[in-house]
């Protein structure tokens, strides 16, 4: 298999995927700093500033520090996510892009499809089923080019000419039909 070179092979989806697990890590942060403030609330904290002693609520005292905090926590939180939800996305949409690709190609009749994907990707049991499935489509279509093949050749001994002529068409019509299928 090719490794392929870039990261973004549905940007659509990949973009919801990272926005999405984005969006939950600054909701927490930013839940965790309003926790934080809501249980100080009724509690004070004694302080000194400049030589002074000072008797604040704890969530006054805190806030800055707290808001400080959260910035830098969902700033990198958010980088790593990123980063981390890029290539997790990377490993479902390359395969599905490429599954895709071999089940349009199927639609269109050609059973000489490949739909194995890379090792480590994800969908390897989609993948292998649509394998099975593309080769079992394969034999049955063989199968059915011998009957067709056997049935030309009886019609050929046995029937009168008038006969053939009908029968032939109508047998030429299906082969047609199943030579039509890339193999």
């Amino acid at each position: 298999m090719e490794k392929r070179r870039n990261i973004f092979i549905d940007k659509n989806f990949q973009s919801k995927f990272i926005l999405k697990f984005c969006t939950v890590v600054i909701i927490a942060s930013l839940l965790i700093a309003a926790l934080l403030l809501f249980f100080s609330r009724n509690s004070t904290t004694v302080a000194i500033e400049n030589t002074k002693v000072i008797v604040k609520r704890t969530s006054d005292f805190i806030f800055p520090v707290v808001v400080e905090t959260v910035l830098i926590v969902a700033i990198f939180s958010s980088i790593s996510v990123i980063i981390i939800t890029l290539f997790a996305s990377h490993k479902i949409s390359g395969p599905l892009y490429r599954l895709k690709r071999e089940i349009e190609a199927l639609g269109k009749g050609n059973f000489k499809r490949n739909f194995n994907i890379r090792g480590n990707d994800q969908l390897q049991e989609l993948a292998h089923a649509l394998q099975e499935m593309c080769s079992s489509l394969r034999d049955k279509n063989l199968r059915l080019k011998e009957y067709n093949k056997k049935l030309k050749e009886y019609v050929e001994s046995n029937l009168s000419a008038n006969d053939k002529a009908l029968l032939f068409k109508t047998i030429n019509e299906m082969e047609k039909e199943l030579n039509n299928l890339d193999l």
